[in-house]
């Protein structure tokens, strides 16, 4: 029985420790295959997505990128780092159903969702409901999972 319930628990706990890694590889690369070069890793993006750098949105991108100071660069790649850490305890925690797993997992997705209600109403795509969708899934089914087991 007991595994039967948590079935759902360890697929949001390999869910966010895939995403935990995958943000580990991305960052990487950034760091040992680009040098902290956002322009570098920008000008490549472009390239191996064929995307046509004269387009305005693109062109502002790469200029953007290119102006990056040192410090804006590693700031980011430490709140990067600060993910995957936070990431990786959740998906921990929620594998071995530990309450503090629960909680992390909580206020790491739901902090997310008035942020993607905003961008929903503010310019609706499909993908962004999806994952509105997704993480509000998430966070009732933690609450729910938990409460049920305080019950019991």
């Amino acid at each position: 029985m007991k595994l039967q319930n948590s079935l759902g628990l360890r697929v949001i706990a390999l869910f966010e420790g895939a995403k935990a890694l995958l943000m580990l590889m991305t960052l990487l690369v950034f760091i040992f295959v680009f040098h902290l070069n956002a322009g570098a890793l920008a000008e490549a993006l472009v390239g191996e997505l064929h995307i046509n750098p004269q387009n305005h949105y693109v062109s502002m991108l790469l200029m953007l990128a290119a102006h990056f100071s040192q410090g804006e660069l590693i700031a980011a790649c430490v709140c990067a780092f600060l993910y995957v850490i936070i990431k990786l305890s959740e998906s921990i925690g929620l594998w071995h159903q530990r309450p503090w797993g629960r909680t992390l997992g909580i206020a790491s997705i739901g902090v997310l969702i008035p942020y993607e209600v905003y961008a929903l109403l503010n310019h609706y795509t499909h993908f962004k409901l999806i994952v509105l969708l997704i993480n509000t899934a998430i966070v009732v089914y933690l609450l729910m999972f938990f409460n049920r087991r305080a019950v019991h």
